[in-house]
C-alpha cells in the first residue's frame, strides 16, 4: 500500500475517532433536563466491595460499589428484559459517602464473618412444589471484597427469598446478612441521574 493511501485511512480514523468523541460529548442522553453535561463523580481505582444481585428474569440488574475513601455508587437498571419504545429500559446512578469509621467497621465486620471459608459459587437446586414441579429464584448475586485482610468473590444463584427480596435465608450464611447490610447502604444514596438505555 502506498504512503498515500495509508495516510488518507489515518485520516479517515481520525475523523471517525474524532466524531465518536463529539457525539459521547454530545449525546442528549448524557445532558441533564437543561442540557448540561452530566457528572458523575466515580473514585479511581478499583472499589474495596462490589455486590451485584441481577434478576435475569425480572430484568432488573443493581450493582453497588464502596471505595476506598468511603464512596458509594449504586446502579439500578430495570425494564431490561423485554424493553418497549413507550416502555425504555432505566438506568439509575445514586451516590453517597460513608465515614471512614463506618468504612473500617464494614470491612472489618466482611473479614470476620466468614466469608473467606465460602465456596466461590452456590446454586440452589429449587425445592418441589405440588403437582411434581419444583420452585426458584431468578436471583444471581455476587459479592466481591478487596480488602488487606480479605479478597473474596462469592456467586449464587436460584436462591429464594420469602419476603419480595427482602431476605435470603437459605443462602449459605453469611450471604444473607452481607446483602441486608449492603441493602441497606444502598438505600442510603441519592439517585443523581436517571436515564434510558438503548
Amino acid at each position: 500500500m502506498s504512503k498515500k493511501g495509508i495516510l488518507y485511512i489515518l485520516l479517515v480514523l481520525g475523523i471517525i475517532l474524532a466524531g465518536g468523541g463529539a457525539w459521547l460529548l454530545y449525546n442528549p442522553m448524557t445532558k441533564d433536563t437543561l442540557g448540561s453535561p452530566v457528572t458523575i463523580d466515580i473514585p479511581d481505582g478499583n472499589p474495596v466491595i462490589y455486590e451485584q444481585a441481577l434478576y435475569t428474569m425480572g430484568g432488573e440488574n443493581y450493582e453497588f460499589y464502596i471505595y476506598d475513601d468511603g464512596s458509594l455508587l449504586y446502579i439500578q437498571e430495570k425494564g431490561l428484559r423485554m424493553p418497549q419504545p413507550g416502555r425504555p429500559a432505566t438506568r439509575s446512578w445514586s451516590t453517597g459517602k460513608l465515614t471512614t469509621e463506618q468504612l473500617n467497621n464494614l470491612i472489618a465486620y466482611l473479614e470476620n464473618s466468614g466469608l473467606d471459608k465460602l465456596k466461590d459459587s452456590y446454586y440452589f437446586p429449587g425445592e418441589t412444589t405440588g403437582g411434581g414441579g419444583f420452585r426458584q429464584s431468578d436471583l444471581g448475586f455476587t459479592i466481591i471484597v478487596y480488602s488487606d485482610n480479605l479478597s473474596k468473590k462469592v456467586t449464587t444463584f436460584g436462591y429464594l427469598s420469602p419476603d419480595k427480596r427482602e431476605t435470603y435465608p437459605d443462602m449459605p450464611s453469611p450471604l444473607d446478612d452481607i446483602y441486608g447490610r449492603l441493602r441497606t447502604l444502598a438505600m442510603t444514596t441519592q439517585e443523581v441521574y436517571r436515564e434510558n438505555i438503548n
